[in-house]
């Protein structure tokens, strides 16, 4: 460093910085398939899609990504409702409907609506940044359809989550 004067008006201080490093810890659930969906059955709206599931995560992290997995190349749009405790689920193709009981235990939603068509199937991804802290490490859920689905025989979609 040198200071202020005729001969540099300008002072510098040289430093040398510190290493810096970000790390993160990146976490991958299991795929799991969507259990309870009925197959060639007709969903509306607003219908549970399958019964309830559950992830294996951290007791704490931020979902930062959700991949659905769409065997039946259908693209329709999905809600995943998550809950930090197990509830009830609606039956699989029933308006869904969650007690006030269990609301209060309910993380968010996040939905899952951008599709890439591949052909024969297509992948949906959210990325909700949606943070959470458990008391055990599992994350209860349940999608919710948009549209008019109807699964074949053999093509059950799955659905992981990546947390930071």
């Amino acid at each position: 460093s040198s200071e202020v004067g005729p001969e540099n008006p300008l002072a510098v201080e040289l430093y040398q910085p510190s290493p810096l490093s970000v790390t993160s810890r990146v976490f991958r659930t299991a795929r799991v398939p969507i259990p309870g969906i009925g197959t060639a059955a007709a969903y509306a709206a607003g219908d549970a899609f399958g019964t309830r599931l559950s992830f294996d995560v951290p007791l704490s992290g931020t979902i930062g990504t959700v991949v659905f997995l769409d065997y039946d190349d259908e693209g329709i749009a999905k809600d995943l409702v998550l809950f930090s405790r197990e509830f009830t689920a609606t039956a699989d193709n029933s308006a869904f409907a969650v007690s006030d009981a269990d609301l209060s235990n309910c993380l968010g939603s996040i939905p899952i609506d951008v599709f890439a068509d591949f052909g024969n199937n297509q992948v949906g991804v959210a990325t909700p940044a949606l943070a959470y802290l458990l008391t055990e490490g599992r994350i209860w859920a349940q999608l919710v359809t948009r549209g008019a689905d109807n699964i074949a025989a053999g093509s059950i979609p799955e659905v992981y989550l990546l947390v930071v």
